[in-house]
């Protein structure tokens, strides 16, 4: 399984769920990426944040 590459499908598809993300800067709930506000019960702030992207340490 060494030197495999994931497939680039596969990798859009849990970028998708994983990455592409809005964070509450509030309580540091993950929300869907056209979220406007918080969903949380003692939340429910505008202020929110696009998930900080992973940087790529590969070489």
């Amino acid at each position: 399984m060494r030197n495999k590459r994931i497939d680039p499908n596969l990798v859009v598809l849990a970028e998708k769920y994983n990455v592409k993300k809005m964070v509450c800067r509030k309580c540091y709930a993950r929300l869907p990426p056209k979220a406007t506000n918080c969903r949380k019960k003692n939340c429910h702030s505008s202020d929110l944040r696009p998930k900080k992207e992973l940087k790529d340490y590969r070489e």
